[in-house]
């Protein structure tokens, strides 16, 4: 199933206008783009603990089989975007602890392997993470409806934030704020790590309510 978000698909429609003028950015990071969604009605500082992965996955509209890792974005770079994610989380007076540790927040860092915003999925893909994570669990979005519209430049960082006290009767996980960093992961490596940790950082100015 294939989302979009209108925002940024005016923003990006916009970026593509420029085409026609005739001072055109020098640098690509001058496009990038950041954009934030929450559930207006939670209250970050109801949790306490977070957990996140040891790696970046990519998810393809065919994610692999149940039982077997997916593919992961370079080492260096997902490192340095899982290290942008908690910084700011421990800044904002969260602690860290292990996926086993039965965390309040789960951050899902992750990239789409194509320009479609892949936000439903087989829900066995996190399960090389979190073994039994939860049969036919799927996605809610209480509050706010980030599943809307177009498509986002190729290797675009996602990130959700997942409240695991907030599962409901029919299995669904709640998802309370979500991250696009817009073409992220495009270029070279170094830029690779710059910019996604550039919109790391800017992902939690626009979010103030994630403090605890």
């Amino acid at each position: 199933m294939k989302f979009n978000f209108p925002c940024l698909a005016l923003v990006l429609g916009l970026m593509a206008s420029f085409g026609c003028a005739p001072d055109l950015p020098e640098d690509v990071t001058t496009l990038d783009v950041v954009y934030t969604n929450f559930n207006p009605d939670f209250d970050f500082a109801q949790g306490t603990t977070f957990a996140i992965p040891e790696n970046v996955p990519i998810i393809s509209e065919n994610p692999p089989p149940q039982g077997q890792q997916p593919p992961f974005i370079d080492f260096v770079a997902g490192r340095s975007i899982l290290g942008a994610i908690r910084a700011n989380m421990l800044s904002r007076g969260y602690t860290q602890v292990n996926q086993f540790s039965d965390p309040d927040f789960i951050i899902l860092p992750y990239v789409p392997e194509s320009n479609s915003l892949l936000f439903d999925y087989n829900w066995w893909f996190w399960e090389w993470w979190i073994p039994n994570i939860g049969t036919g669990f799927g996605w809610r979005y209480p509050g706010f409806q980030p599943l809307v519209v177009t498509s986002v430049s190729t290797n675009s960082l996602v990130v959700q934030m997942v409240n695991m006290r907030g599962t409901s009767s029919t299995n669904e996980l709640e998802v309370d704020w979500v991250v696009i960093v817009n073409g992220a992961l495009t270029g070279s490596q170094t830029s690779n790590t710059d910019r996604a940790v550039a919109g790391i950082n800017q992902a939690f100015i626009q979010s103030p309510y994630i403090q605890k």
